[in-house]
């Protein structure tokens, strides 16, 4: 069951996985959040989610260790782009946001960068990540160009596959959504 989060339960998720970082006897460990947990970082606050979604630069033994000892469900890994078959623009790790929501002592925590977070809600593209992207244009001020400039970057990386054509109808629906009047 999803459970709605605001800011106090996201620093405890980053506490929770900085303690966890420290069991594992890892140091300076470098974690992208994105997900629902990243929209709540950007101040969407009530936003329910499952889990934490994030990348973590890490190995398999860390990353392992840092789920068995958080208390939320939590998706992994150490590439967020290989999460579809749609890319997230090159240079996301670069544009991702420093978050200091939390004194950290083994990690450092970043948020997706809003355009980047906005294609990574698009390629999934259920009515929360319609919502969340809807609040991120809202609250950045991002304009359709920004949109599609992404989004034709992240299908030009892309391996070719039929989710590139799935990808632009979600892109183009989410465009007339976002900016009914052009």
């Amino acid at each position: 069951m999803e459970r709605s989060l605001g800011t106090d339960e996201l620093k405890a998720v980053i506490r929770a996985m900085d303690e966890a970082a420290g069991k594992a006897g890892a140091k300076n460990v470098r974690i992208i959040l994105c997900g629902g947990l990243a929209a709540i970082a950007y101040g969407m606050e009530g936003r329910a989610t499952l889990d934490v979604d994030a990348e973590i630069d890490a190995g398999y033994r860390i990353i392992e260790k840092i789920k068995k000892n958080i208390s939320v469900p939590a998706e992994l890994t150490t590439d967020i782009s290989r999460w579809s078959m749609i890319d997230i623009p090159d240079g996301y790790r670069e544009r991702a946001a420093p978050l200091d929501l939390a004194k950290t002592k083994n990690i450092r925590v970043f948020v997706l960068a809003p355009v980047d977070l906005i294609i990574s809600k698009l390629r999934v593209f259920r009515d929360k990540d319609i919502q969340d992207a809807l609040f991120l244009i809202k609250k950045f001020s991002i304009g359709k160009a920004d949109i599609m400039k992404a989004s034709k970057r992240a299908i030009n990386q892309s391996p070719p596959s039929t989710e590139i054509m799935r990808f632009r109808k979600s892109v183009n629906h989410f465009v007339k959504l976002a900016w009914p009047h052009g």
